[in-house]
């Protein structure tokens, strides 16, 4: 027992002589005065497997760049007396490193440099710790179908240490159209040859359209009964930018069309949607005429 003891005491001793060698890694350190000063861009803990630690952030499209802030950080048991000069680029072979790690995601894509802008440089002010980063995202340059990502790296911080495990962070960036959102939902639905109540008037239900491309949105079209209605998948709200007309369609159901005597539209002042759309045949036909009032992001 005796001898065991002893162990046990050589072991803590060497770890106290060297700390870092007894933990994860040295950002992780307990006590920042037993560690070398870092600049780092503080995002959560290092995956382990080699990819890139990431932030990420949902767009709604909209004619106004969108504000977007991380942090840099000096981690060190004090601050400094002078300035620290963080130079920032964008570093494509991160971006590929982080997609590697990610095998079964789509790929993303590097946002382009139209559609955001960022400082290359950043300071971290005499006796401060942190500084917030600005990013502008210019949504509309953004395509809601891809995925993409912003890879950022500290490529100079004055002559400070560089944080290997958190020098560099990839911004996942998703986009969504204008439209997209929750919505209240009210209006009247038919279904020739109906006995079971799924004919009549709706309201109170909730929908969620999600962003299918630049200026669609998915739909699902219920009942009276709020159930949804069959045979017509892939059912999309597709406007016109320049008129704001709404164009119904159904990739399950080539029938699927407009009411011609409704003018299907998108009112962008109330953002509501007013639809109006026929599909299938006598003795099987049926209609819906919807109402559909944004509430909120989803």
């Amino acid at each position: 027992m005796k001898n065991k003891n002893i162990f046990k005491g050589l072991i803590a001793a060497l770890c106290i002589i060297s700390l870092s060698s007894c933990l994860k890694n040295k950002n992780e350190q307990p006590d920042f005065s037993s560690t070398t000063p870092v600049v780092e861009i503080p995002v959560g803990s290092p995956v382990g497997d080699g990819s890139i630690n990431s932030l990420s952030t949902s767009l709604i499209q909209k004619d106004v760049p969108t504000d977007y802030y991380f942090y840099i950080n000096y981690a060190a048991s004090s601050t400094k007396p002078t300035d620290i000069n963080v130079t920032l680029a964008i570093d494509p072979a991160t971006l590929l490193t982080y997609n590697k790690a990610h095998p079964t995601d789509t790929p993303l894509k590097i946002v382009p440099s139209n559609a955001f802008t960022m400082p290359t440089t950043i300071t971290i002010p005499a006796n401060g710790r942190r500084v917030q980063v600005p990013v502008k995202f210019v949504s509309t340059a953004l395509d809601p179908a891809i995925g993409y990502g912003l890879p950022i790296i500290i490529k100079d911080a004055s002559s400070e240490v560089i944080s290997k495990n958190f020098g560099a962070v990839v911004i996942n960036v998703a986009v969504r159209n204008r439209y997209d959102g929750k919505y209240s939902s009210k209006g009247y639905v038919f279904r020739e040859g109906d006995t079971g109540g799924l004919t009549g008037f709706f309201k109170g239900l909730s929908k969620d359209l999600s962003s299918n491309g630049a200026n669609a949105v998915n739909f699902s079209q219920n009942w009276a009964d709020g159930n949804g209605a069959g045979g017509i998948d892939g059912l999309t709200i597709n406007v016109d930018p320049a008129t704001n007309k709404v164009t119904m369609k159904s990739k399950g159901n080539a029938t699927l069309a407009n009411d011609p005597a409704y003018d299907n539209r998108y009112d962008p002042a109330t953002q509501t949607f007013y639809i109006s759309f026929k599909w299938g045949a006598s003795p099987t036909s049926r209609s819906a005429t919807d109402t559909l009032k944004y509430v909120s992001i989803r």
